[in-house]
């Protein structure tokens, strides 16, 4: 098995892209949103593809991106689980967002380009931050509110089902419970969560309507 990432180096949020470096998975889009980015986040890039040796060059000196190549199933949903957000920035042509599912499953916020085939699995505001696709800096602005809104940022990590989520921890050893709509500075559709103590996670429990 894939032991937990050591993050210690990059103490920021990270955020993981897992697709072909083509023009269609738009991941020039997630570097440029991040170039304009002030916050202090690191990016792990997965896999490659036609793209990679021009966006590589782009980046080169950038120690906010880490190129990773192609890596196995197995580390990719570990990475999936250490990552703070999951970006998918495609600009269409995807079917059925299956990744998506995957990454809201590992626990992890999601912003994603607002194509059929995401909008087929995550609605905005409430599974995920959905943006215009080909658009870096409504992407940079997704980014920065998940990265570091007060309430995301407890959120961000949540299994965020719309069908709702019980959690079987066996590590949770008390629950809060509250709604993200009260707090949240940035409107969301209401969910209760419940904090797991110790372990400082949060897990979707249920929609609240």
């Amino acid at each position: 098995s894939v032991p937990p990432f050591d993050r210690s180096r990059h103490p920021g949020p990270t955020v993981l892209f897992c697709g072909r470096h083509e023009e269609r998975k738009g991941l020039r889009y997630l570097v440029e949103a991040v170039e304009n980015l002030d916050t202090p986040i690191h990016v792990w890039i997965a896999s490659d593809g036609p793209d990679t040796a021009e966006l590589m060059q782009r980046t080169g000196g950038d120690a906010r991106f880490e190129w990773l190549g192609r890596i196995p199933d197995e580390e990719k949903f570990a990475r999936l689980r250490a990552a703070d957000v999951f970006c998918a920035p495609s600009l269409g042509g995807e079917s059925f967002g299956v990744v998506l599912i995957e990454a809201r499953a590992a626990g992890t916020a999601v912003v994603a380009s607002s194509i059929d085939g995401y909008q087929n699995v995550a609605t905005h505001d409430r599974d995920a931050i959905l943006v215009p696709p080909g658009d870096p800096a409504a992407l940079a602005e997704a980014l920065h509110l998940v990265t570091t809104d007060d309430v995301l940022a407890g959120v961000r990590r949540a299994c965020l089902y719309r069908s709702g989520v019980v959690t079987t921890d066996p590590d949770v050893d008390a629950t809060v419970l509250l709604t993200t709509s009260a707090h949240a500075s940035t409107p969301l559709a209401p969910l209760v969560v419940a904090l797991t103590a110790g372990q400082g996670r949060v897990v979707v429990v249920a929609d609240s309507d």
